[in-house]
């Protein structure tokens, strides 16, 4: 086999489907915006890193002293784009799990730090060989410093290994497989190419895992609603679905919450501020509850909530809400006031109740409160 045969054979592959990975998700604007940006930054140091492998394979053993600092530069580029990489995968399931852009923030200036540090040592490595040289004839050979190398690419795994022991129950099985997927055909490819001084099955193994966490995010985002950012009726019906299979006896609570008068404001003020009005309903929700309960807009202006009853009351909940309700109303930053309607009740699985029918019980105490508040505010009109 020739060595350009060699190269296709090894990298073309894995340097084309990253790239149709690539091409098709930066086209797709209805997402993640943080998440958008993290997985595309790691589709892009990832192809650096095949490049940089690619030319190592096409340029070694090319005798000269041009050829030689060639081989010093490409190697500096890839292992500096690799071991990102590796980091910028940590950030990926960190988000994915905790969703908080602020922590996000600092993780990257922490993953920053870590890789300026390394980028000196790979200068550094210029002038004193000691992570890697390139030896006679032009080939490159680990230096006695190469396990910085593997230090640096293996902390990110001790680091989501980190975030499970610190938030085990935040951890769905989605991201244990998506953890599980990348750690171990990542860690597998390594490995068998450390110990046949190779390449060869490194890249279809990456190129298999950012090809699963595509998938992920695909699947993420069908259940995310584009507009408020929180879970759709998709994720909810789903969800529902699981625990009408679900065996074991265990207490949900349910809240299903409705805007009063949202059609006034679409009526009077545009869509445009009643989006604005569903966006700020869906922050104070979020922000009242807690990462590990589910939230989704149920559809237009309803929003429905699932919370393990058996772990504290919901009660709590529901005055979070309205509390937070009654604060931006109070700031008056919108030409309206937010005003909702809510029906609570506890459902238990694998005790004859349908799901569904549940769910009309809710809907029938929603209206209830719904017109209990209509007939409360009636009263207050009238002259006294």
């Amino acid at each position: 086999m020739t060595r350009i045969s060699f190269v296709i054979n090894s990298f073309l592959g894995s340097a084309l489907i990253i790239g149709l990975v690539f091409a098709d998700y930066i086209r797709k604007y209805n997402t993640d915006r943080t998440q958008r940006a993290v997985f595309l930054k790691l589709l892009i140091y990832i192809f650096i890193s095949l490049i940089c492998d690619m030319l190592y394979y096409l340029c070694r053993g090319v005798p000269g002293p041009g050829a030689c600092y060639f081989l010093y530069g490409i190697h500096t580029v890839y292992y500096l784009a690799q071991v990102f990489a590796y980091y910028i995968i940590f950030i990926f399931v960190d988000y994915s799990v905790f969703k908080d852009p602020q922590r996000t923030q600092k993780i990257r200036r922490i993953v920053l730090f870590i890789n300026l540090a390394h980028l000196l040592l790979l200068l550094a490595n210029w002038y004193a060989p000691f992570y890697f040289y390139i030896g006679p004839g032009n080939y490159f050979f680990p230096g006695k410093g190469y396990g910085v190398r593997l230090i640096l690419s293996y902390l990110p795994v001790l680091l989501i290994l980190g975030d499970i022991g610190a938030s085990p129950k935040l951890f769905k099985g989605s991201h244990i497989s998506l953890v599980s997927i990348f750690a171990v055909l990542t860690g597998l490819g390594s490995t068998i190419d450390i110990l046949a001084k190779t390449s060869v099955l490194l890249w279809p193994c990456i190129t298999a895992s950012l090809l699963y966490g595509y998938f992920f995010i695909i699947r993420t985002d069908s259940r995310i609603d584009a507009l408020t950012g929180i879970g759709n009726r998709f994720a909810f019906n789903e969800l529902i679905a699981k625990l009408s299979r679900q065996k074991t006896r265990e207490s949900y609570a349910i809240i299903m919450i409705d805007m009063d008068h949202f059609k006034q404001i679409n009526d009077t003020l545009g869509h445009l501020e009643g989006d604005r009005a569903l966006k700020d309903m869906a922050a104070i929700i979020t922000g009242s509850i807690r990462a590990s309960d589910f939230a989704a807009r149920y559809g237009g202006d309803e929003f429905v909530l699932l919370i393990k009853a058996d772990r504290r009351p919901v009660e709590p909940v529901i005055a979070r809400i309205t509390q937070a309700v009654v604060e931006l109303n109070e700031k008056r930053i919108r030409p309206y006031e937010l005003q909702m309607s809510y029906g609570c009740d506890i459902y238990t699985t694998s005790e004859g109740r349908s799901i569904q029918e549940f769910l009309k019980h809710i809907d029938c105490l929603m209206y209830k409160h719904k017109k209990k508040r209509r007939r409360r505010t009636d009263t207050h009109k009238e002259p006294q």
